[in-house]
């Protein structure tokens, strides 16, 4: 129930012993005076008492630190991951379980850390072990049903010890890295799986029975499509020849175990960019050129979106759906979110298709938009809507995945236009006043209809330092916290970042 409502709610029962005089405005429990404080309590509820306003960065921006996802803990409190180049406490190696591998400023390490939602000082960090890269798709923390937070991540370098399954020596960036980790920091349990072909790729979800299933890139080459040594055998077969990626879908049980391993795979390339689960499943997104797991593609040798549905208990398919037209060549990559029995998506694309809420604004085929799709959870598409430019292609990444709020719009967080900064798009209000190269959108969207309600557009920092946001997360209603990421250079390979955390009103 909305938390005003609430609150009405309670100073109407706090009524409920008292007899009022309706008949007289003068006395303390007339209709007058019920009235007036009835309206004092809606207009004064602060849905998020205590909340406080705050930006902190982490890193020094000189070496590489990024964030890759940030939950929030029982008391309000934020966990966040990452990997980092410096020690993220400035001076100290020391973390709760293992410290910092290898030299500051060098090597590349895995990172976790709890921070005061109070004013963002650091709690505890604790370090998993050497990172093998960054990538662009980051895996998300899950939580368990008891508040124990999931992790996995591609991991080299030393084996740490304590661990349920040791690190087999295949490769150095051969491991994956998945452990249960307590709130305050201390580990229930961590293991170490390994194949000699794993990309950089990797996403997870956790489903209802507390089974976390792992998404990796799994490479063709020399060796190629190589399964997991540990645990069962791989339970199908690769389709590719050799030198596509498929990708590898894994289950471990809350005890840390692998329950299987399937290859998620076609004769062409594969990939899986998110993963999430509820009560009415797991669900995945990716992109194939060719009919993955059985399926027939639409448009063979191109990149095409799709969603699926899997069994939790052995990842076959329950039913896989495509989007897109034939018109377009190789989509790109698509983020999405999942809520209770809905799906939202977006993704890139030139042409419309469907029957679209909102119209691309320019001619059909001429420049990149944004595609955003709400559909059910058994793959129906109830609407599409498309965000862009009439001059102009939007920029290459969104800033975050989809999230939808309490008040029940869907909010899209994204770059804009190189240009001018500006969506021709047309929704109900504008406000805000970014413009040019790297402006930020805030798009709050009729999560019902498909139909635009506000942008908001702030400025961003002076090239070439360019903030993004990789994570929002919805405190209470109306307060968020986000999860930034500052780039110093333009030049690959990036490696002058920091990461930042806020907490702010909706804008």
């Amino acid at each position: 129930m909305n938390s005003i409502y609430s609150a009405i709610l309670i100073f109407l029962f706090s009524f409920s012993t008292c007899k009022l005089n309706l008949n007289n405005s003068s006395d303390p429990y007339s209709r007058d005076f019920f009235l007036t404080n009835v309206m004092r309590a809606f207009l004064s509820f602060d849905p998020c008492p205590n909340f406080q306003t705050w930006k902190r960065t982490y890193g020094t921006g000189t070496n590489k630190t990024t964030g890759s996802d940030l939950i929030v803990l029982s008391n309000g409190d934020y966990m966040v991951s990452g990997i980092t180049r410096q020690y993220i406490i400035p001076g100290s190696p020391t973390g709760v379980t293992n410290n910092f591998a290898g030299a500051n400023g060098t090597t590349l390490n895995t990172f976790l850390m709890r921070i005061s939602k109070e004013n963002g000082d650091i709690l505890w960090v604790d370090y998993l072990g050497e990172a093998s890269s960054e990538v662009t798709y980051k895996p998300k923390l899950k939580k368990y049903s008891n508040g124990d937070t999931s992790v996995a991540f591609i991991v080299k370098g030393a084996e740490q010890p304590g661990t349920l399954n040791a690190k087999s020596g295949i490769g150095a960036t051969s491991a994956l890295f998945v452990g249960r980790i307590r709130e305050d920091g201390s580990r229930v349990w961590f293991t170490y799986l390994d194949s000699a072909s794993i990309g950089e790729y990797i996403v997870s979800a956790m489903d209802t029975s507390n089974r976390l299933h792992v998404f990796i890139e799994n490479t063709g080459g020399s060796p190629a499509n190589a399964p997991f040594v540990d645990g069962p055998a791989i339970s199908n077969t690769s389709l590719d020849p050799g030198t596509d990626t498929d990708m590898i879908h894994l289950a471990v049980n809350e005890n840390g175990v692998m329950i299987f391993q399937r290859y998620f795979t076609s004769s062409g390339g594969d990939y899986i960019f998110g993963a999430e689960a509820n009560s009415f499943g797991l669900f995945v997104t990716g992109t194939s050129s060719q009919g993955t797991n059985g399926s027939t593609h639409p448009n063979p040798s191109y990149q095409v979106p799709f969603v699926m549905k899997l069994n939790e208990t052995d990842g076959t398919m329950l039913w896989y759906s495509y989007f897109g037209t034939n018109s377009e060549s190789d989509y790109g990559a698509s983020r999405f979110f999942l809520k209770d029995d809905l799906i939202y998506m977006i993704g890139y694309g030139r042409f419309t298709y469907g029957s679209p809420k909102e119209p691309i604004v320019a001619t059909d085929g001429a420049n990149k938009h944004f595609i955003i799709t709400k559909l059910n959870t058994s793959g129906a598409t109830l609407w599409n809507t498309f965000l862009g430019s009439a001059s102009e292609n939007v920029m290459d990444t969104t800033e975050s995945e989809p999230i939808l709020l309490s008040n029940s719009q869907l909010l899209v967080r994204t770059q804009t236009t190189a240009v001018n900064g500006r969506f021709d798009s047309i929704p109900d209000l504008i406000t805000g006043n970014g413009s040019g190269p790297y402006t930020i959108a805030d798009v709050f969207i009729n999560s019902q209809t498909g139909t635009f309600d506000r942008f908001h557009y702030s400025s961003n920092l002076s090239l070439p330092a360019m903030e993004q946001t990789e994570r929002i997360r919805e405190v209470c209603t109306g307060k968020i916290v986000r999860l930034n990421y500052t780039r110093y250079t333009t030049t690959p390979p990036i490696e002058a970042t920091q990461i930042s955390i806020e907490n702010v009103s909706l804008p």
